[in-house]
């Protein structure tokens, strides 16, 4: 990125924009964003440094009007998610496979227009020590691995207990990163280097200046405050993460099966009828 100019919004002349030109900010909770004072210049960062993009933000009503008209099959289970990051987390998907772009966390200040990157079908930072990341996404339109993570949200609609892993293997980080690790095309997914581009905490990357502060609706924040502890301290233990990932994926295995049987035996129901 460094070799093409800050403000160029394109990836032409010499790639095709795959990407389309769309930015994307989620919302939800129906707060008022002008408490977020940090949310609001990064947000005005990213609107300037891409000047000719479609702006789309996502808001309760909106959000709930896209899923009711065209992914009705979705609406109860939209509505009923225990906590609101659930809910934008799972809104993230389905915009992005929907229409396309860059979706951004709110708290994401932009540093230069990502333009350069619309040429890849795919982008997402990496994360550590393994999978990836779902506080940035830029994808094409109707892009099968968006469809992946949009058609596989109700296989993992679960109680696991605590919230944070209520959060994280059902519509977070754990759960985009099963579904990378399952996919089979990976060669079309742009991972983005995790020393260089984290997006963890309060740090500056080459595209963003990360604020650090979670754009979670604020009834989450205190077991937000609660992860974020815990994660600072396995990191310390990276074994343990990739312990805990590891069973995650026999359970997603299991799951994948179970669906799969399911279907056999209605299957064989209907000829045997």
């Amino acid at each position: 990125m460094s070799s093409y100019p800050l403000n160029q919004t394109s990836a032409m002349p010499n790639y095709t924009n795959v990407i389309p030109a769309i930015l994307h900010h989620i919302f939800i909770g129906n707060n008022d964003l002008n408490k977020h004072s940090t949310w609001l210049a990064a947000r005005e960062a990213c609107l300037k440094w891409h000047p000719n993009y479609e702006y789309k933000f996502w808001n309760d009503t909106l959000a709930e009007k896209l899923i009711r008209e065209e992914y009705p099959w979705f609406l109860k289970i939209w509505k009923n998610y225990w906590y609101p990051i659930q809910r934008a987390d799972s809104l993230r998907y389905i915009v992005l496979y929907h229409y396309g772009g860059i979706f951004l966390d709110m708290d994401l200040h932009c540093r230069r227009s990502l333009g350069p990157l619309r040429r890849f079908e795919f982008i997402s930072p990496a994360a550590y020590p393994v999978g990836i990341s779902n506080g940035f996404l830029m994808a094409s339109i109707r892009h099968p691995f968006m469809k992946v993570l949009v058609d596989q949200l109700p296989l993992f609609n679960r109680n696991f207990i605590f919230p944070y892993a209520t959060v994280m293997f059902s519509t977070g980080c754990m759960y985009i990163s099963a579904q990378y690790l399952l996919y089979n095309d990976q060669c079309h997914l742009k991972l983005l280097d995790y020393k260089q581009h984290r997006l963890s905490g309060q740090i500056s990357t080459p595209l963003f200046h990360h604020y650090g502060s979670s754009s979670w609706h604020s009834n989450d924040a205190s077991f937000i405050k609660i992860a974020d502890n815990i994660i600072k301290n396995l990191f310390y233990h990276k074994e343990i993460i990739l312990f805990v990932f590891f069973i995650f994926i026999i359970f997603t295995f299991y799951l994948f099966y179970r669906r799969r049987t399911i279907e056999k035996k209605q299957k064989e129901d209907i000829l045997l009828f």
